[in-house]
This record gives structure tokens, sequence and C-alpha cells, in this order.
């Protein structure tokens, strides 16, 4: 297996965006100082791209590689590189910058800049990746290796996001104009909408359950400042579409793209995971994405029953030895194979034993091992 371009091409862009660094963080950087700087990475990795998607390929054959997925940037100031390397074999992060080209490459007047803001932690993030654990970790532009036609992608989106709506409202809908012609408020919706879609449906980490669906929405909105101009002089049922779309277009290009490379989405914002619970139906029929999808689900459980704070008491290079040595991936999924565990039919205790039993168990025992050398 050769993926020396992607080795290298992680070497030559640390040189890149170091170049920047001074840049970046004058405290007086333009919306169209970073949109050149955008342009700079984008044709980077433009002139690499098809080389990476040939050794990529090669990777996701040879190995279980996940891939970030509805998240801007890692955070390895909050040790988030622990639990992301826990599982699997090789990760993968799309690259934060250009994640964040939407942000920037917006007209003056839609422009926010709490943006810079957000543009300066990952970068930071993405350069204290590319000069203290490379060697664990590839950034690579995903999307843009993955997606050769953006109007082609944003109409696979919108088929996707239709046949969504219409299994949500048990309708057929040829058209969101359609939709719009039957509901305009928020009552009317939610007095359609499937039971299963309301009481799924939501719009941030905090638990909204006992909100009705527009104090849902109106909510979100506000909470969105880029998405305040756009919602003017908007009627409720196109706001509960603009609010959907962010979410359900996130979930289902996190899919395509997972389908196209073979890459396994590590997912670990709750609202993000619970589109993908709601969405996933519509995949797991093709054998191949529900193993995809299981092993997903497995990372999120994960994610939310293992203690951080113990992680980060083992040296992260001594972590990795030891995650690679047990394979804890591998073992979690034989185990539920063995007790014949059905993760999209409930699941989740059991799996979530298996995880202490297998993973935490051994954390802790090496943790005592440390000690007992101290001593």
């Amino acid at each position: 297996m050769n993926i020396s371009n992607i080795q290298k091409s992680q070497k030559e862009y640390h040189e890149l965006i170091k170049s920047f660094e001074n840049q970046v963080f004058s405290t007086d950087i333009s919306q169209d100082e970073i949109v050149m700087i955008l342009d700079e990475i984008e044709s980077f990795w433009l002139n690499k791209k098809n080389i990476l998607n040939i050794e990529l390929d090669e990777l996701v054959l040879e190995k279980d590689c996940v891939m970030l997925s509805g998240a801007i940037y890692l955070d390895i100031k909050d040790n988030e590189h622990y639990k992301f390397k826990a599982l699997g074999t090789e990760h993968i992060i799309s690259d934060p910058l250009l994640k964040l080209e939407y942000f920037f490459r917006v007209p003056f007047q839609m422009f926010n800049e709490e943006s810079v803001e957000i543009f300066k932690r990952a970068f930071t993030d993405t350069l204290n990746i590319l000069s203290q654990i490379d060697k664990y970790f590839y950034i690579l532009p995903i999307k843009l290796m993955v997606v050769e036609d953006e109007k082609e992608h944003l109409k696979l989106l919108q088929k996707f996001f239709l046949t969504f709506i219409n299994s949500s409202f048990n309708e057929e809908f040829i058209e969101l104009d359609d939709f719009f012609d039957k509901y305009s408020t928020y009552d009317e919706i939610e007095s359609s909408i499937t039971t299963f879609m309301r009481d799924n449906l939501t719009f941030d980490d905090i638990d909204d359950r006992g909100l009705t669906l527009g104090e849902k929405i109106e909510s979100y909105l506000y909470s969105q400042n880029i998405i305040e101009v756009l919602i003017q002089d908007k009627i409720e049922s196109e706001r509960f579409i603009l609010a959907l779309w962010n979410y359900v277009s996130q979930i289902i290009g996190i899919l395509i793209i997972s389908i196209k490379t073979g890459l396994i989405p590590f997912i670990r914002h709750k609202p993000t995971f619970q589109y993908l619970t709601i969405v996933m139906y519509t995949f797991i029929e093709d054998k191949y994405f529900k193993n995809m999808i299981e092993k997903s689900i497995v990372y999120y459980i994960f994610y939310n029953r293992v203690d951080k704070e113990r992680l980060i008491e083992i040296d992260f290079e001594k972590f990795v030895d030891f995650v690679q040595k047990n394979k804890f991936l591998d073992v979690i999924i034989e185990k539920m194979k063995i007790e014949k565990i059905n993760i999209f039919k409930g699941g989740v205790n059991e799996v979530g034993k298996i995880i202490e039993d297998e993973f935490c168990y051994k954390v802790e025992k090496l943790i005592k091992s440390f000690e007992s050398d101290e001593i």
C-alpha cells in the first residue's frame, strides 16, 4: 500500500499554512484576506486531489478509516484527539479551513465578524495537529476530492432532502413549492408531521423536548447570526424548511461522501447524530452501508460513554500504541455479533456495557500499571 503522496501532502500543507500564521493572527485580518488565503489553499489541494483519491482508495480497502464529521475542527486543545483516535485504524480530518469557505464567500452585508474568530480557532487547531501529532492524523480536502460538480451535488442533496420531507409527512411532494402550498404555519406542520419525526427533531445540544416545534425553530434560527438575514419576510413553513435543511443536508452530505469514499463518519455532536438516526433508514438496506453506519453509531456511543479525563492521564503516543495493539473497534463489533445485539433496534446500553468491559477496564489497568511503575 503506497500512500506516499498523502504523507508528503501533510508536510507541504503544514508549510503552506505556517506561511499564513502572522497574517491570520494580525488583529485586523479582513474577509477579503481570508478569502485569498482560502483560494491558495484550494489551489494547493486541486493540484494534488487526483493522486490523493487513488491513495485514499487503497487506504480504505486495507484499513478501517474514520472521518471526523459534523464538526469543523478536531480541537486538540480540549484533548478531543484521544477519543477520535481510540477506535479504527486511520483517522482523516477533512480540511477545517475549506469547511469555512461558506462563511467567507458571502456578500459583505451577510458577513459576520465572528466568523474570523472561528477561522482563527480552526487555523490554530490545524497548525497544532500538523506540528505536534501529524503522524497520527491525515488532513485531506475530502469534499474537494469527492465532489466533482457542485451543482450536481446540490441536486443530489435536494433530492434526498425532499425524500426525507415526504417520509416525514407521509406525502409525495414533487418539489418544495408543493410543501409551501399545503403548509404555512408551525401549527399546521406540527399537526401533520409523523409522531416519530416530531419527537426526534432537535436543533441544538440542549434538551428541547418540552418546546413546541415553532419554539424549537425560532430558538435555533435566532442563534445563527448568518441565517438572520435569510429569514426576513419568510413565512413559518419556509423558516421550518430552512432550519431543517441546515441539519438534514449536512448529514445527507456526510453519508454521500461516506458512500463514495468508504470513510466511516465519527460524529460527536448530538443534533447531527440525531439526524443520522432519522435519515439512515433511507440507506441501510445496503449491507455495506449498514455496516458502516453500525460502526458510526458505535463511535457515538463510545464518545458519550468514555471519560476523557481518564484517557488524558496517558501520554498520547503510549495511548496510540495501546489502542492499535488492542483493536477495540474489532473487539466491540465481534462481541455485538456474539451477543446478537441489533444496534438499529435499541442495544445502546448493551453496546455501552461492552465498551466499559473491553475498553474502559483495560484503560484503568493501563493507568494503574503506570502508577505502579512510578512507585
